[in-house]
This record gives C-alpha cells, sequence and structure tokens, in this order.
C-alpha cells in the first residue's frame, strides 16, 4: 500500500527514469490504485481493534475483581491520590489513579490490561477558574470544566484519541452537559505519550515513591 508521501515519490521516480510514456502511465494509475484503497482498508483495520478494545473493556468491568491500594502524598509538590489495582483471576486487569493538586482541580486516570498489555486508558480531568465576573452576592463567579480522554492501544501504538469537554458556572449541571457533549478524534502526542507512560509504569508501583516516580519522573 501507498501513502500520500510514497505516492508522490513513486510519481517523481517514474517521471525521473527512462520509462516511455505508456508505462510511465500504467505505473502511476498503479500507485493511484494504492493509494485510493490505502485509507479505507487502515481504517477497517483501526475500527476492528477499537471494537476489540472495547468488548475487552467491558469483560473486564462486568467481572467481579480484588483490589489493593496504595494512598499517597508528595513531600515536594501539593499533589495526593490513591492508585488501586484491580485484579482478575489473580491477573492485573485495571489501575484507577486518582490524582489530586490542592483545591483547584485533579484527575481520575484508569488503565486497561490484557494478558499484561496495556490496551485502554480512560481520564476525567476537571478543574475550576474564575469567570472574571461577579455573583450578586459580591464573590467571584467561577466556571468548572471536566474534560474526558480515550486512548486506545494496539501493539505498543496508539490507535485512536478521543475528547470531549464541557464546562458551566452551574456545577450541578456539569455532569449532564458532559454527557451530552459527543468525543472527536484528538491529537496531543505529549498527553498521549504521558498517559501510556504511567499506565505502563502503573502495574510495577508498590510504594508511594513508585507513585512519584510515575508522576513526576523521580
Amino acid at each position: 500500500m501507498l501513502d500520500r508521501h510514497l505516492y508522490s515519490k513513486f510519481n517523481q521516480v517514474l517521471m525521473d527514469s527512462n520509462c516511455s510514456p505508456p508505462f510511465r502511465a500504467i505505473g502511476l494509475m498503479l500507485a493511484f490504485i494504492c493509494f485510493v484503497f490505502a485509507s479505507p482498508l487502515k481504517a477497517d483495520w483501526i475500527e476492528d481493534a477499537v471494537k476489540d478494545i472495547r468488548s475487552k473493556y467491558n469483560q473486564i468491568e462486568g467481572s467481579d475483581s480484588k483490589s489493593s491500594k496504595i494512598e499517597w502524598e508528595s513531600d515536594q509538590e501539593p499533589a495526593y491520590g490513591t492508585l488501586t489495582k484491580y485484579f482478575q483471576n489473580g491477573n492485573l486487569a485495571k489501575i484507577h489513579f486518582n490524582f489530586g493538586e490542592g483545591d483547584h482541580g485533579g484527575s481520575d486516570e484508569y488503565y486497561y490490561y490484557w494478558n499484561g498489555t496495556l490496551i485502554f486508558v480512560f481520564v476525567n480531568q476537571s478543574y475550576w477558574r474564575f469567570s472574571g465576573g461577579t455573583l450578586p452576592n459580591g464573590e467571584s463567579e467561577t466556571i468548572d470544566v471536566s474534560a474526558e480522554q480515550r486512548l486506545y492501544f494496539s501493539n505498543g501504538s496508539l490507535i485512536r484519541h478521543l475528547r470531549k469537554e464541557a464546562q458551566s458556572t452551574n456545577a450541578s449541571a456539569l455532569s449532564r452537559i458532559l454527557g451530552e457533549t459527543s468525543n472527536e478524534n484528538f491529537n496531543d502526542p505529549e498527553f498521549a505519550n504521558a498517559a501510556m507512560r504511567r499506565g505502563t509504569l502503573a502495574p510495577g508501583v508498590s510504594d508511594v515513591r513508585g507513585v512519584e516516580n510515575m508522576v513526576f519522573g523521580q
């Protein structure tokens, strides 16, 4: 299969070569056919992989599990939380990592594993900020923000990254608004790599020092 870059390069090679016009035309036609069919085939493969990951996710969520928890609080940063491992039939299936930073927000990250391999990460982040307005009682108005990200992995590589976000000055309405918001394809390699790193290190964490290494790279 030829992607856009290879198609362009193949075209240039044909143009620079001594191929006669008829053979050059046939070569370009074959390259074009490969280019047209490559994208749909790749998309079909990704869709099948995502469906398989979702099926495994449902199996993990629908099964009984035993858990072990580590509570942690950083001595160097205003950070704290818990790391809880869930086991099914003796095998690690899921890890819930709760992370808070002061009173301005935090995140819940869920890592899912199949046969010891990270396949899915779900991240829910929440925080608040000042809107710049003033409430009737004279206090500063705030806006609550909540975002969800879903990352699908296959053979150690990210194959899909979805994100959605909602915000409101009415905290009680935030969950409903987020639920009504659609996921969108998202591209943030830095965030994805960091989430994958934490999800890869999390199974080996057994104490507070391990948590800090996972979060801060210490």
